[in-house]
């Protein structure tokens, strides 16, 4: 039995009867959630750019706005209030996993320990989520559609699509503890179910392009190479077909420097050819078919 199946038959055990949480994993899960307040909200923020493991894999452009920044505060912080709850509440569901190993007595031989490696330019650190029988595991809350659709379709999908920079940052924290990388530990933040997505077992190849795609980011960054765009606009398209519209790719809609990117005149709108009562948005960059309203009376007949 893995693991995490050990966890699932505690949790189906915990509906048919109360199970023993030692004082001890109490209180490190207390410690662990009191830390997770406390990095959202009440931690002073570092101003000053850093390169981290968590971070160098992601793409260089979206490094570089980060870089030239960091130190305004008026530029790449969200105006959204849900972006600290989501933040939050990840944090949460991590240590509620941690707990839950703790309690089924997982070889744990580490948890959000600090570790750093040597490079040709400087000492990168990072903070790894969790060691389990000399493997590192990063644990990852995630939505339905990226439980399913990326890591629910296992390694290579992961690999294909890594905007996010998954696979350095998993392969730095094992590098740096001479460990292989386990992979991550998933949980479905909307339905609370769990699956791990494992590397293979010769996953040299991937450990190999990873950590060459980190240098090469620490050099362009520490070179202040110049700054060039990784994404195009894409063509919106409504059914089969497109609209002469230019919209944001999926990455781009998510960065927080795009409006510094793409500029200030981009608009977050709905899908201008739907009727739908609640269409798809998107941030428009070039819109020259836009939405045609109709008038009230054309409505009623």
């Amino acid at each position: 039995m893995t693991f995490l199946e050990e966890v699932k038959s505690l949790l189906v055990e915990s509906q048919r009867r109360p199970i023993k949480i030692p004082d001890e994993i109490q209180k490190e899960f207390a410690k662990d959630c009191l830390s997770a307040v406390q990095k959202q909200f009440t931690d002073k923020r570092e101003s000053e750019f850093r390169i981290r493991m968590s971070n160098i894999g992601r793409p260089l452009c979206q490094l570089q706005m980060e870089k030239k920044y960091s130190t305004d505060s008026t530029v790449g912080y969200a105006d959204n209030y849900n972006t600290k709850l989501r933040n939050l509440y990840g944090d949460i569901i991590e240590a509620v996993v941690v707990m839950l190993l703790r309690v089924v007595k997982v070889n744990i031989q580490g948890v959000q320990g600090k570790v750093k490696l040597k490079t040709k330019y400087f000492d990168i650190k990072g903070t790894y989520d969790i060691i389990i029988d000399d493997k590192v595991y990063d644990i990852k809350s995630a939505s339905s559609f990226s439980f399913r659709n990326k890591f629910g379709q296992g390694f290579q999908s992961i690999a294909n699509d890594d905007v996010f920079g998954y696979l350095p940052q998993g392969y730095l924290y094992a590098q740096s503890l001479k460990k292989n990388f386990g992979g991550w530990i998933v949980i479905n933040k909307e339905t609370g179910e769990m699956l791990i997505t494992e590397p293979p077992q010769e996953d040299s190849k991937f450990k190999r392009e990873a950590l060459k795609r980190a240098n090469t980011n620490i050099k362009a960054l520490m070179k202040d190479e110049p700054f060039e765009r990784q994404f195009e606009l894409k063509n919106e398209k409504f059914g089969r077909n497109e609209t002469g519209n230019k919209v944001l790719g999926t990455v781009c809609s998510y960065c927080q420097y795009k409006h510094k990117c793409w500029g200030d005149d981009i608009q977050y709108l709905p899908q201008q050819q739907s009727k739908s009562a609640n269409p798809t948005y998107y941030w428009y960059v070039e819109l020259n078919n836009p939405r045609q309203v109709e008038s009230e009376e054309s409505q009623k007949k």
